[in-house]
């Protein structure tokens, strides 16, 4: 089943957990995290382009992050965000 995504994605991703045998509370949802959380392995850019580009991948998870894959939740990506939160 494809996902729509309308425009809110800078990019598109598979991060789960290992499943467990029994099911977990969150497991069968899925959620995308906004370009301010960390991801190990990816570039956190904070909605600007030119830090996306200019600064190493997060070289781990944040905690809420990891929280909610733990849960057994699927993450599917980062999604676009004001420039470095500003509004």
């Amino acid at each position: 089943m494809a996902v729509q995504d309308h425009g809110a994605f800078i990019e598109k991703f598979i991060l789960q957990q290992s499943s467990p045998s029994d099911p977990l509370p969150l497991t069968g949802l899925t959620f995308a995290v906004k370009d301010i959380f960390d991801m190990e392995g990816y570039v956190t850019g904070f909605g600007n382009p030119e830090w996306l580009r200019t600064h190493p991948p997060a070289n781990q998870t944040a905690p809420a992050v990891l929280a909610i894959l733990r849960g057994g939740a699927t993450c599917i990506g980062k999604t676009i965000m004001d420039e470095m939160a500003f509004r």
